[in-house]
């Protein structure tokens, strides 16, 4: 088990970071300093463990009646991505795009192509529409 031991000063400020960031998330964020108290209060009391994921310590310990806004954040936790898996399919994605046209089109029709080709499995597209689009705005 790692244990980490902050001063309250840093405690404060990171929670104030997690405040601002996901207060949306939280259903009691006026709550959240005393509950913030009353978690680490309790770890204070327990013995050591060793709490091996994050869905542990929802099963286990973030009860949602004593601790709501801990628990939807360690539910958000659980769900973050770990890398950077994003910023690396884009990255793949403007390479089989330049690939593809070999460099041969402006930057704003690479950038339209990069975000159909990133997010077009996320909007419904009719191809019939474009199709027939096409031809209308080129008719032969």
């Amino acid at each position: 088990m790692v244990t980490v031991k902050q001063s309250t000063a840093e405690v404060k400020e990171l929670s104030q970071c997690l405040l601002v960031k996901w207060n949306h998330a939280m259903p009691l964020p006026s709550a959240f300093q005393s509950e913030l108290q009353r978690w680490m209060n309790y770890w204070k009391r327990q013995l050591p463990i060793s709490a091996s994921s994050v869905t542990s310590l929802l099963t286990f310990h973030a009860d949602a009646t004593f601790f709501p806004n801990l628990r939807e954040l360690l539910k958000i936790l659980a769900v973050l991505p770990v890398g950077s898996v994003e910023a690396e399919r884009s990255f793949s994605c403007l390479r089989r795009i330049h690939n593809w046209l070999r460099n041969t089109m402006a930057t704003e029709k690479l950038s339209d192509l990069a975000v159909i080709a990133m997010h077009g499995h996320e909007v419904p597209i009719s191809k019939a529409d474009i199709c027939k689009r096409y031809m209308d705005l080129h008719p032969r």
